[in-house]
């Protein structure tokens, strides 16, 4: 293994840890919920959650994520550091709560659009003081991920789901589905206060600064932030838009066993790709300077990514009813050909993810958000046009087929912008992983049961 790989397989390692956890205790919170709720109260945790991520990524302004970027840039300049720092943590708390106080006085009309009744206001009130509590639990996370803190942002990020998942599991045997919305306060408080408290031990000290600095360092992180924005924005309200279509079209249940199946088919490589994430980004933007630096390390993570994450792909792929059975009950199974479509749909982004960090990082903001609002409404006109035509069976083929439209713009782009290559190596095991998904797909074809999972 190069030294290379070792310093991204540390860095990954770590993060990843705390990911790992998050994920346990996610799949037991989702599995005591499926226990005492049904499928309707998982789908009502992803109606919830859906609304808190629309609202959130609305009122972000992309912030979080071009503070990183710029604090990493800006590390050997305190000043600057610190001004970036300073302009982030009061902009994004001003637009956070600008946007959770709107969401809250239009409580009663998000409730109807969601649920059919008003009778879940308060639930979305509840939601709406999430909103802003994540909204400055995400800054303090750009602060250390940009400062490169990877311990301090990891060991916080373990508190706050150690703690909050805790709480969650006391209390959820003597709540309803209605208090479906304090469970997710208490999760995200819990991770508030950690946060808080290691950006606090950085002693990070505010200065009177001077009135063009501020101008032009907001302008840099609002120009950055901005592609962020629009396609974060976009695609929580195509996902919105899929769970209320299909709510509408069938019931809540299916809302819930497709919130199941696209957690499964998404929680180890998503764990994977957020903890590379983390290290890949502030170190991209600081080689993509550099054209053959930039490609080499846009090649490596390609490569680590498929390594760490393809044997658990194709496990996925084949143990699909018995995952959903296990992780929720015997009513989810019907999820299993949606995870199988999904999970092709995420071998091909976990090849696109270095593409997108790497455009931003090279400040390439409308390619950016093109490929991103391709990808999100492709994904959402599939739905609608696969189940018209072939109904819930072909829930998840939507996925895998925007995410192949999406590779193809996305890798264009960074042909174009720096001519960018794959590695011979990356091409062999591309093949290899080809070869391999065939026979998967053939397996599961034409054997089901004890066969299958014996093959």
């Amino acid at each position: 293994m190069s030294n290379s790989f070792k310093d991204i397989a540390k860095s990954t390692g770590v993060i990843g840890l705390v990911q790992f956890i998050k994920l346990l205790f996610g799949l037991l919170r989702n599995k005591i919920i499926a226990i005492f709720f049904g499928a309707f109260g998982v789908g009502l945790w992803g109606l919830y959650l859906s609304f808190v991520e629309m609202i959130q990524g609305a009122s972000s302004l992309g912030l979080e994520k071009s503070s990183v970027k710029q604090i990493a840039e800006n590390s050997s300049n305190l000043y600057k550091r610190n001004l970036t720092i300073q302009i982030a943590t009061y902009s994004l708390t001003l637009f956070s709560l600008i946007g959770a106080l709107v969401a809250a006085f239009f409580s009663e009309k998000f409730s109807q659009n969601i649920f059919g009744t008003k009778d879940y206001a308060n639930g979305i009130l509840i939601c709406c003081l999430v909103i802003f509590v994540n909204a400055l639990t995400n800054i303090f996370h750009s602060i250390l991920n940009g400062l490169r803190e990877i311990k301090k942002l990891a060991l916080s990020q373990f508190y706050g789901v150690l703690v909050g998942n805790l709480v969650v599991f006391v209390l959820i045997t003597f709540l309803k589905t209605k208090q479906i919305p304090l469970f997710i306060l208490i999760i995200s408080i819990s991770t508030f206060l950690p946060s808080l408290i290691y950006v606090k031990k950085l002693r990070i000290s505010f200065h009177k600064v001077v009135f063009k600095d501020v101008f032009q360092s907001f302008s840099i992180l609002m120009r950055i932030g901005f592609g962020f924005w629009v396609s974060l924005v976009f695609m929580t309200i195509m996902t919105y838009l899929t769970k209320l279509y299909l709510q509408e079209k069938f019931n809540v249940n299916v809302v819930g066993i497709y919130q199941a199946s696209w957690t499964i088919s998404n929680l180890y490589v998503g764990l994977i790709l957020t903890s590379m994430g983390v290290d890949f980004f502030p170190k991209i933007c600081q080689a993509i300077s550099n054209q053959s630096k930039g490609i080499n390390l846009i090649n490596e993570q390609i490569e680590f990514g498929l390594l760490v994450s393809f044997p658990v792909i194709v496990g996925i792929l084949i143990f699909a009813p018995f995952l959903l059975t296990l992780l929720y009950s015997s009513e989810f199974t019907q999820g299993s050909s949606i995870i199988r479509w999904q999970m092709l749909g995420v071998t091909i982004r976990l090849l696109g993810f270095p593409f997108g960090y790497a455009l931003m990082a090279k400040e390439k903001v409308l390619q950016y958000t093109i490929s991103q609002f391709v990808f999100s409404g492709l994904n959402y006109l599939f739905v609608v046009l696969l189940v018209a035509y072939y109904g819930f069976q072909a829930l998840g083929l939507n996925y895998f087929a925007a995410y192949l439209i999406y590779i193809l713009m996305v890798g264009g782009f960074c042909v174009k912008e720096f001519n960018f290559r794959f590695s011979v190596y990356l091409l062999k095991l591309l093949i290899l992983i080809f070869c391999a998904l065939s026979c998967a797909g053939g397996l599961i074809y034409y054997f089901d049961g004890f066969w299958l999972y014996f093959l």
